[in-house]
């Protein structure tokens, strides 16, 4: 059971019978609470196998319902954007497991303090609304790059200074930091913290605008942000501009971002729902996606889990079954879990899959070209693979998509027939992606 400590929150093994039923619900609670997790839980042969009396088994106790929150730092916090005048703040995951969407708007709305969204805080604040600026990823084509390094005060809601901000490298050195975070041990991980904060995001949020608007501060920090969204709306135009270009490419073979883009736009309600997959295809996903309902956009984040999406697609379906679904995922990426398909055909869950097709492993080979000045083909090609008819096969619809203009009829004819269906879609093998362009630098290497 020791192998499984560094991957799991935490570790169970039942050794009674009659306590399985307390373990699965301890084993649950875990998982689910303060910072959410997987969970391990070890039931050996011999106890399963045991016949138990009922009245034995012990009352199992309810979920916890109190959360944590520091109500003394919330002062402190609302004074430092007193002090502010480039304030941002970036919603994270902690914001969506608290569910802290409706605290934060108000709070924007009190304030006039921008907003970017990350990884599972897709969403909690609408990517729509007129203080949020969408993802806080530096790639992302807008201002995250330019308010991230000119920003006075960051405030972190539940997101990790991880990888996505060069581990804090990506990040302003002279401004104020404040983390929020439901874990103590993820505050100050890679970067200084100004003000630490272990407290439940919404909890907290309550109280910040509960001391705002007892304060009366809402009117002086409204006036003094305005020049500063001002100036972060005028520097991300010519960014998305730019990003318009591959969006809108009509090239052959198809450009994966115009492919990430088709499937944005076609998937235009605010309660479809998104899975992202792969390594240039989930950056590309993630650049085009328009997020606007929390628990939407869903992706394997930083921790490198190729091959998720069909299983989450999966799930998302069952979970949801009255609401459209599609993953878009790499050819790589597909190659995990593909006998997923015959599991949603043999349970009739009509998900759609769309494979970006590059015929290889596009991050791999177009790191290999900027280290090595080639690509090696062992390690990077899988070649041209004719996955819409293997899942025919299997009794699913199958669609080739070449052409720039047959990807929308794809798409409707996918949701149209109610059956899974994959969709696969040939693009441009040499188009290198913002994420593998950054990863390159990271590691020394300049493109």
């Amino acid at each position: 059971m020791a192998g499984h400590h560094p991957m799991v929150k935490r570790a169970f093994v039942c050794q009674k019978a009659d306590r399985i039923k307390e373990f699965v619900d301890m084993a649950y609670r875990t998982c689910i609470t303060g910072r959410p997790g997987p969970v391990y839980l070890e039931i050996p042969v011999d106890v399963g196998n045991t016949m138990v009396d009922p009245d034995t088994v012990k009352k199992v106790r309810l979920v916890p319902e109190t959360r944590v929150v520091d109500l003394g730092r919330a002062e402190a916090m609302v004074e430092m954007f007193m002090q502010a005048e480039r304030p941002i703040i970036i919603a994270g995951s902690g914001a969506y497991y608290s569910e802290a969407g409706e605290e934060l708007v108000k709070f924007i709305e009190k304030t006039g303090a921008p907003i970017f969204t990350a990884t599972q805080g897709r969403g909690v604040v609408p990517d729509t609304h007129p203080l949020c600026f969408e993802s806080s990823l530096m790639i992302r084509p807008g201002c995250a790059g330019f308010a991230n390094m000119n920003a006075d005060l960051i405030v972190l809601l539940g997101n990790r200074i991880s990888l996505y901000y060069g581990c804090g490298d990506f990040l302003c050195a002279d401004a104020k930091y404040i983390q929020v975070d439901i874990e103590p041990e993820e505050i100050g991980r890679n970067h200084f913290v100004d003000l630490p904060i272990v407290s439940d995001v919404r909890e907290l949020m309550k109280e910040c605008n509960r001391i705002v608007d007892a304060k009366k501060y809402g009117a002086a920090l409204k006036k003094r942000f305005v020049p500063w969204v001002e100036e972060l709306r005028k520097s991300e135009e010519p960014v998305k501009n730019l990003g318009r270009l591959a969006y809108e490419s009509d090239q052959y073979p198809i450009h994966p971002a115009r492919l990430a883009k088709e499937v944005n736009d076609f998937m235009d309600r605010p309660d479809d729902i998104v899975v992202g997959d792969g390594g240039d295809t989930q950056i590309w996903t993630n650049l085009a996606r328009t997020t606007v309902t929390p628990g939407h956009y869903l992706e394997s984040g930083i921790y490198g889990c190729l091959g998720v999406g069909i299983p989450y697609a999966i799930a998302a379906k069952l979970l949801y079954p009255e609401k459209r679904v599609i993953n878009l995922i790499g050819d790589g990426s597909v190659g995990f879990n593909f006998m997923e398909f015959e599991t949603a055909i043999r349970k009739k869950i009509p998900v759609v899959i769309v494979i970006s097709n590059d015929k290889g492993w596009g991050m791999i080979r177009h790191s290999q070209n900027i280290k090595l000045g080639h690509s090696i083909e062992e390690g990077a090609e899988i070649g041209n693979v004719e996955y819409h008819k293997i899942v025919e096969s299997m009794g699913g619809l199958g669609i080739l998509v070449e052409k720039v203009e047959d990807i929308r009829p794809a798409f409707e004819k996918a949701f149209a027939s109610g059956k899974t269906c994959c969709v696969n879609v040939m693009t441009d093998p040499t188009v290198m992606s913002p994420g593998a362009m950054a990863l390159a630098m990271i590691g020394g290497y300049k493109v």
